[in-house]
């Protein structure tokens, strides 16, 4: 992890993709593979090299269930989206030596239309990426684009 004089650059967030139609991998490949490709260096200014920024993906903070995501994303529970908070707040990995919590954490869901949303660690409020679909699956270039601009920001302190 890098930090300059109070600056932080690396980004520690939660994937979960609530899709249950067949297309559900095609999402998840995009975001991988513009992940590993190093282009979100340069589309999102985001810096993503080993032991930098980390996107789990498969390993989740203990209690985020989609059950729980679902609450909080597309019911918009309250209750839901604090208990959220808390999870990516204590969450610690130390194989990876993150002991200050996560960032954020971002779902793509096709309920109602294909839409990425994002939640920032300590915020109050879900932010939505609305993307156009031919029926199938949005373009890779609308979910990288949607990537980058849901993208939380650094929370934890340099």
């Amino acid at each position: 992890m890098r930090s300059f004089a109070g600056y932080r650059d690396d980004r520690l967030v939660v994937w979960v993709n609530l899709d249950e139609s067949p297309h559900r991998e095609v999402v998840n490949k995009v975001i991988k593979e513009f992940v590993e490709s190093r282009r979100v260096d340069v589309e999102c200014g985001v810096h993503w090299r080993e032991w930098g920024s980390t996107l789990y993906m498969k390993k989740r903070p203990a209690g985020i269930t989609d059950d729980l995501v679902k609450r909080a994303f597309l019911e918009k529970d309250r209750v839901s989206l604090r208990q959220l908070n808390r999870f990516l707040k204590s969450f610690r990995d130390a194989e990876r030596e993150v002991d200050e919590g996560l960032d954020g954490i971002m779902v793509y869901s096709r309920k109602n239309g294909p839409r990425m949303m994002n939640f920032v660690t300590n915020r109050k409020k879900i932010k939505t990426f609305e993307m156009r679909s031919d029926g199938a699956s949005p373009s890779a270039q609308d979910i990288e684009d949607a990537f980058c601009v849901l993208l939380p920001p650094v929370t934890r302190a340099p």
